[in-house]
C-alpha cells in the first residue's frame, strides 16, 4: 500500500500559514532537523506527535493522516501498472497525490469512466451477437429496412405508376416504417432504453444483475451471519452442535439435485446445514433483501433468496475477519484455506469474492464457472475484467484447461488484446450424485484478478520474473476478441480487427 504523503502536507500547510520550520518544531517540542525529515517523508509519524502537529497547524488529525490519500495513491499506482507501466514506484504515485490531489482523483475517475465504457461496449457487443431475442430483432430490423428501400425505389424510379399503385406502395412503406419503429423500440427496451442498462431476459440473469450491482457484498447479511454464529457458539455443543441438529437445505440452483444426505461430502453437508440455519433464522432479512425492483419476477426472487441464504451460510462458516486474515497469511492458497476452514474449493472461492468490506477488502476477484460443454454460470466481473454472460468464453482461459488437470489448480497469466494482464486460477470440481455407476456432476471454477496483485497470491510465484515469456494471449470470447490470428478462434469477431492489433501469439 502506498504511504500517505503526510510530510509534504505538513510542509505545505506550514508554508500557507507562513511559519518557519523552527517555529513549528518549537511549538510541537521537536528539533528543526527532525521536522525537516518528517516534511520530506523520511520519517513516518503518528499518535501524539501527529496530533500535536495537527493542533499547531490548526488542522484535524484526519487531514494529515491522509487515509484517503493513501488509498488514492494506491489506486493511481495500480492503474499505472495495469496499463503496463511496471516501472512505477510507490513514491511516484504518492508524490503525484501530494502535489495535485484533485488531478489524481480526476485521473482515477477518468480511468474508471474509460473502463466502464470498454466494459459496456464489450457487454453490448457480446449480447448483440449471442442473445437470441436481440438477434431476432436485428434480423427483423434489417428485413424492414430492405423492404422500405425496395418499395421506395419503385416509387422513385417509376413515376408513371397508376395512382392506385402509388397509394398501395406508399401504404406498404408506411406500414413497414411503423413496424421498423416498433422493432427498434423493442430492441432499445431489451438493451435498457434511456437507462442505458441491459435488461436481463431470464430469472437467472436478473439474479446475476442483482448480485453484481451489490458488488457481491451484503453488509446486512454479514451482520446476520455474525449474530447467528455467536448465538450458536453460546448454545450447547456450539456451532457444530447447532448445525448437526438441522436438516440440510435443498439446493435450488439450476442443475442442482437434491441428494440423500448420505451421499454428500462432509463440506457440502455442513454448508447445507448452515444454509438451513440462515433460511430459518434470517427469513425476514432474506425477504426484505430480495424485495428489490431489479428482481421483477417471482422466480427471480426465489432464486435470489436461495443465493443470499448461501451467502449467509458462507459467512457463518468462514467468518469475515479470521477468514481474510488467514487468506492474506496463506497468500490466497485456496486448497490450504479449504483445509483450514473445512470447506470445498468452490465454497472458498465464493467467499473470497465477497471480501469487499470498505476498509478491510481482500484481493478483488472475478468469478466464473463452466461445465464440460462450455455452459457458463455464476459470472461476477470486476473493473477491467469482464466475465462473459452470453455465449462462451475464450477457449484459452485456465477455466477450460482445468478440465484436463483434475487434481490440481491451474494458474495462468492472461494478457487481453488491449494489453491488460490478469492472473487466473481454476480447478475442476466434481460433485457426487449417487452410488456406484452414477456419473458425477463436473464443473470448472475460476477466479481472476488484476496481475498487479500477483505478488499477494501464491499462484503468482510461477510467473515471477518471467511475466513476458509465460503470459498467455487471450480474449473474453471469440465474438468480442479482436486478435488477428488466433488459432483457437471459433467465430468471426463482431468488430473488425484494428490495424496493428496484437496477434494471438504476441
Amino acid at each position: 500500500m502506498a504511504r500517505a504523503p503526510i510530510g509534504r502536507r505538513i510542509r505545505e500547510r506550514r508554508r500557507d500559514r507562513r511559519m518557519t520550520q523552527a517555529a513549528l518544531a518549537e511549538a510541537v517540542g521537536i528539533s528543526a532537523s527532525y521536522l525537516n525529515l518528517i516534511e520530506h517523508d523520511k520519517r513516518q509519524i503518528g499518535g501524539t506527535l501527529l496530533r500535536r502537529i495537527a493542533g499547531a497547524l490548526e488542522l484535524e488529525v484526519g487531514a494529515l493522516s491522509g487515509v484517503e490519500d493513501a488509498r488514492l495513491a494506491q489506486d493511481v499506482l495500480e492503474i499505472g501498472r495495469s496499463l503496463g507501466l511496471h516501472g512505477l514506484e510507490e513514491g511516484t504515485a504518492t508524490d503525484f497525490v501530494a502535489r495535485a490531489p484533485d488531478w489524481a482523483r480526476a485521473f482515477v475517475t477518468l480511468h474508471r469512466a474509460y473502463r466502464d465504457s470498454v466494459e459496456t461496449a464489450g457487454a453490448l457487443s457480446d449480447r448483440l451477437s449471442q442473445d437470441p431475442a436481440l438477434m431476432e430483432l436485428g434480423h427483423a430490423v434489417l428485413n424492414r429496412v430492405t423492404a422500405i428501400r425496395s418499395f421506395a425505389e419503385i416509387l422513385e424510379q417509376y413515376g408513371d405508376l397508376a395512382p392506385q399503385e402509388q397509394r398501395r406502395f406508399a401504404h406498404i412503406v408506411a406500414a413497414e416504417s411503423d413496424q421498423l419503429a416498433t422493432n427498434a423500440r423493442e430492441m432499445l427496451t431489451l438493451l435498457g432504453g434511456a437507462a442505458g442498462e441491459a435488461r436481463p431476459s431470464s430469472p437467472e440473469e436478473e439474479v446475476d444483475d442483482f448480485i453484481i450491482r451489490n458488488g457481491n457484498h451484503f453488509p446486512a447479511l454479514e451482520e446476520a451471519a455474525d449474530s447467528l454464529r455467536a448465538e450458536a457458539a453460546a448454545a450447547a455443543g456450539g456451532l457444530a452442535g447447532v448445525l448437526d441438529a438441522l436438516a440440510p437445505s435443498e439446493p435450488d440452483a439450476p442443475g442442482a439435485t437434491g441428494l440423500p444426505t448420505i451421499d454428500l461430502p462432509e463440506a457440502s453437508l455442513r454448508f447445507r446445514r448452515a444454509r438451513r440455519l440462515a433460511e430459518t433464522r434470517a427469513a425476514d432479512l432474506l425477504d426484505a433483501t430480495v424485495d428489490d425492483p431489479r428482481l421483477a419476477s417471482d422466480e427471480a426472487r426465489v432464486r435470489a433468496r436461495g443465493a443470499l441464504a448461501s451467502y449467509i451460510a458462507g459467512a457463518i462458516l468462514f467468518p469475515y475477519e479470521p477468514f481474510l486474515e488467514t487468506a492474506e497469511a496463506m497468500r490466497y492458497d485456496i486448497d490450504r484455506l479449504a483445509a483450514r476452514f473445512a470447506g470445498s474449493f468452490e465454497q472458498i472461492a465464493h467467499r473470497l469474492v465477497t471480501l469487499r468490506r470498505p476498509g478491510a477488502e481482500g484481493v478483488p476477484f472475478a468469478f466464473l464457472r463452466a461445465d464440460p460443454a462450455g455452459n457458463l454460470s455464476k459470472p461476477f466481473s470486476i473493473p477491467g475484467l469482464r466475465m462473459p454472460r452470453f455465449g462462451g468464453s475464450c477457449p484459452r482461459w485456465a477455466l477450460h484447461a482445468a478440465f484436463g488437470e483434475p487434481d490440481r489448480p491451474v494458474a495462468q497469466l492472461a494478457v487481453m488484446p488491449g494489453g491488460e494482464r490478469h492472473l487466473f486460477v481454476a480447478r475442476r470440481v466434481s460433485k457426487r450424485t449417487g452410488g456406484f455407476g452414477s456419473a458425477p456432476v463436473v464443473f470448472a471454477v475460476m477466479l481472476g484478478c488484476d496481475a498487479v496483485y500477483a505478488d499477494r497470491l501464491v499462484y503468482g510465484d510461477a510467473f515471477a520474473g518471467r511475466r513476458d515469456t509465460l503470459a498467455t494471449p487471450v480474449g473474453v470470447n471469440c465474438r468480442t476478441c479482436r486478435r488477428a490470428d488466433c488459432a483457437q478462434r471459433a467465430h468471426a469477431p463482431v468488430l473488425t480487427p484494428a490495424a496493428g492489433m496484437i496477434g494471438a501469439e504476441a
